[in-house]
């Protein structure tokens, strides 16, 4: 087991659940992994704990790897967490993406929100500089814009997505008719010094994420109470409504060419470098390949169930 106490980082969305019910629920501890995860509002915590070197383990967004891969010790993604569950959300009356021309649409600088924000206007024949945009680092000041009458139309995940369609807002994309169905939202990742120095701690990282997963789905209003500290005001109800559309996904293998092929639209948006080559060590399955081929008999029951299930 560690001696050193890990932060774990992780986003705002509910694709973060697997994280909260591993720690919530003594997973992380059970694989000899002492953590914690603290509260987080504001979208560039992730970030800034990944660049600084204060959380060297947890979730982010899935384009971050990408984003960072140019650091000295970039974070790289050994996992899934959470898919899809990003919309464009718009006022009623706005009936498509190409009605956004001049319209004033707020979003987050540097998350998948953003990204899919590019792609849905580049569907339509627009940019970014054809909408007047708007970007939070906060959430809820993002809500609060929206209903105050400030914004036209808005990028959010969940459940703050479910709850502005609860009242009324319309969904101009879901990112599915872009990227496909499904997409990652939330991944799991790794400092690349953290990765090559304690593998077997990322390992067992990667395994807490699959039991955890196997929790939710055994199990979701159990493990949506492990969510509630990290979304004040939502009630479970309203969290599980969100849930059904932000289901956990460890197993990404799959979407890497989904993950890979955000890296033109990254460059559009002045994310990474034009001239910067496709990074091709963003990404590293060979952990999670390994612990979804370990023998039942070496995996804890929970943990047999999602590994027999998944291809």
């Amino acid at each position: 087991m560690s001696n050193q106490r890990l932060i774990l980082t992780h986003g705002c969305s509910l694709s973060n659940l697997p994280l909260f019910v591993a720690v919530g629920e003594g997973i992380f501890a059970d694989e000899g992994l002492e953590v914690e995860a603290p509260y987080f509002d504001d979208i560039t915590s992730t970030s800034e704990l990944l660049a600084s070197g204060a959380a060297d383990l947890g979730t982010a967004a899935f384009i971050q790897p990408l984003i960072d891969s140019a650091l000295a010790n970039p974070p790289v993604l050994v996992g899934g967490s959470g898919l899809m569950g990003v919309s464009v959300l718009s006022a009623s009356s706005i009936a498509d993406i190409s009605s956004l021309r001049g319209r004033t649409v707020g979003t987050f600088r540097g998350d998948p929100m953003e990204v899919l924000l590019h792609d849905a206007l580049a569907t339509a024949g627009l940019g970014m500089s054809d909408v007047q945009v708007r970007y939070y680092d906060v959430i809820e000041d993002a809500v609060d814009a929206w209903s105050s009458g400030d914004l036209d139309a808005v990028t959010l995940a969940e459940p703050h997505a479910t709850r502005l369609r609860r009242r009324g807002a319309r969904v101009l994309s879901d990112g599915t008719e872009l990227w496909g169905d499904p997409f990652p939202d939330t991944v799991l990742v790794a400092s690349a010094n953290f990765l090559r120095e304690r593998p077997d701690d990322v390992r067992a990282a990667v395994r807490a994420m699959l039991r955890a997963e196997a929790l939710i789905n055994a199990d979701p209003v159990r493990a949506l109470r492990h969510a509630r500290v990290h979304y004040p005001g939502f009630d479970i109800d309203e969290l599980a409504a969100a849930a059904i559309h932000q289901p956990p996904r460890i197993d990404i293998r799959t979407l890497a060419t989904t993950v890979l092929a955000r890296w033109d639209s990254l460059v559009s948006l002045g994310l990474v470098p034009p001239t910067a080559p496709l990074p091709s060590g963003a990404m590293a399955f060979d952990l999670l390949q390994v612990e979804l081929n370990t023998p039942d008999s070496a995996v804890p029951p929970d943990l047999q169930r999602v590994t027999r299930r998944l291809p």
